[in-house]
């Protein structure tokens, strides 16, 4: 009965996900004709890897958007969830860094609300690339970065997972990987001064566990970031440290969310803000 229980929660979630991309997102007919069978083949993992394309409103914008049929989980999470959603608004032309970008799924969100931001996207996988690329086309003022982000400069490898959400540079114990690739890896730091960056009025970070070591990669200039919001993996981070971390570098109003999938997945989102 319990099982039964979690299925309808979960079908039952995924019609309301599904109702407000179709109503609040679609931008036109054809985008909703392909929406409609996207989540008819949620069952069926031998679609997962097919290619689709929607043409998405995202507040003023209207974007162009290639993706993997299974990219509408993260769609569903930055769309139906809002998972970024920030308590502040940021200032036109707000300098934004978003690592682990993905397909771009969270860039529109951000370029919807903030469409003259100075963007700075990092995402290190050549299969997510590919679609971020193609995804960030007419987009200005965007900055697409095929590079991790971690506490040291170098080379690592980077774990795929099942789904393009996934790859991380940290390895579960019991994750059977779907491949992997090595990645040149960047710190925060470095890449501030060397683009000649002074102040980061939001950092999004979503990398699958590494998030701690980002933050680590920043060293005094964690000091020249107004705001985080992102996503901490409770199995991979040390979650204390993590936040005494934060705490102990001047963000004061520190908030932590769980989504749907939160619990299943150890996986839960936060926001911190810097005082004025």
């Amino acid at each position: 009965m319990r099982r039964l229980s979690k299925i309808l929660a979960q079908k039952l979630f995924r019609a309301r996900e599904a109702l407000t991309l179709l109503i609040f997102y679609a931008a036109d007919f054809r985008t909703r004709l392909t929406l409609i069978r996207i989540y008819a083949r949620l069952g069926q993992p031998q679609h997962y890897h097919d290619e689709v394309n929607l043409k998405l409103r995202v507040g003023r914008r209207v974007f162009r958007f290639y993706m993997r049929l299974s990219d509408i989980f993260i769609l569903g999470e930055i769309l139906h969830e809002k998972q970024y959603q920030t308590d502040h608004p940021l200032a036109p032309g707000a300098t934004i860094f978003d690592l682990g970008g993905n397909v771009g799924a969270s860039m529109i969100w951000f370029l919807g609300q903030y469409p003259n931001a100075d963007y700075h996207v990092f995402e290190p996988a050549r299969d997510n690339f590919y679609f971020l690329e193609r995804n960030a086309t007419r987009c200005r003022h965007v900055r697409l970065n095929k590079v991790a982000i971690g506490s040291e400069a170098g080379q690592m490898t980077l774990y795929h997972g099942p789904f393009g959400g996934m790859h991380s540079l940290v390895k579960p114990e019991d994750w059977q990987t779907a491949g992997s690739e090595s990645v040149p890896v960047v710190t925060l730091a470095d890449y501030m001064q060397s683009s000649g960056i002074d102040y980061i009025d939001l950092l999004k970070i979503d990398i699958e566990g590494a998030e701690f070591e980002a933050l680590r990669g920043l060293g005094s200039r964690i000091a020249d970031v107004a705001m985080i919001v992102g996503e901490v993996h409770d199995e991979l981070v040390d979650v204390d440290r993590f936040y005494r971390y934060i705490s102990d570098s001047g963000f004061t109003k520190i908030s932590r969310r769980i989504f749907h999938e939160g619990a299943k997945d150890a996986v839960h989102g936060f926001q911190a803000i810097r005082a004025s």
